[in-house]
């Protein structure tokens, strides 16, 4: 999801509004490693992206994130795709994130 992609609230039903996209980055080295090299430290460093949405309505918060930083923490294997929309998503995902279509209960195998 992205800023100009409507949500909707599941608490109230009420349009959700964008509120910031917040950076955070992991698989970097400690200070002092850092320190030392300077920004070739960096080079492992991975940028995950989360968008937070919020309902002026009752305040609830929701996150998402886009395809790449999903794909980098979740890996293909944890994906299925919406009953609704077809686009992939968190295989133990109640909701669908883009179109929040109600998913049928994961069952593991």
């Amino acid at each position: 999801m992205s800023e100009g992609e409507a949500k909707k609230c599941y608490s109230c039903g009420v349009e959700m509004q964008f509120a910031q996209r917040i950076p955070f980055r992991i698989r970097g080295q400690p200070g002092l490693v850092k320190l030392v090299f300077g920004e070739w430290a960096e080079i492992s460093e991975e940028m995950l992206n989360f968008d937070v949405h919020v309902c002026p309505s009752c305040g609830e918060i929701r996150f998402s994130t886009d395809e790449k930083t999903r794909r980098s923490l979740l890996g293909k294997a944890f994906l299925k795709k919406c009953v609704e929309c077809s686009r992939e998503i968190p295989i133990a995902s109640e909701r669908c994130s883009y179109c929040a279509t109600k998913q049928p209960e994961y069952k593991e195998q």
